[in-house]
């Protein structure tokens, strides 16, 4: 009879042939320049990564907000002012095409009203 044997542990391999993990290295120098033994263990490590680099993604996406912001109250501002301008403008145009001030200018410049009405010509076809 055979004896009993403890069983070798079959690795499962992994579908990549080539792995590529950067926090357990990390952890490791972490914990060897902060000198604290194993107490940051590479799932702690993974997370204050993530947790950085969400902060840092919040604090762009703020900071590209900010100057959106900034740019929309200047692109109102020059909005209102050419607003005005063009208002302005128009009620120079519409007061100055009036007919009592057309007739003023061309007073000015020498013309008269016409005292008679028009007279229709009049002829038949032949």
């Amino acid at each position: 009879m055979s004896q009993n044997r403890p069983r070798r542990r079959v690795e499962p391999q992994s579908s990549k042939s080539f792995s590529f993990n950067l926090i357990d290295p990390m952890a490791k120098w972490v914990n060897r320049k902060l000198e604290i033994d194993e107490r940051l263990s590479p799932g702690t490590l993974r997370k204050v990564l993530w947790i950085g680099l969400l902060v840092t993604v919040y604090i762009f996406f703020q900071h590209n907000f900010d100057g959106l912001i900034r740019r929309l109250d200047r692109a109102e501002k020059l909005l209102n002012e050419q607003r005005a301008s063009f208002i302005s403008h128009k009620s120079k145009y519409l007061y100055a095409s009036k007919q009592s001030e057309v007739e003023k200018k061309l007073q000015e410049r020498g013309f008269e009203k016409n005292a008679q009405p028009p007279i229709k010509i009049a002829f038949e076809k032949p």
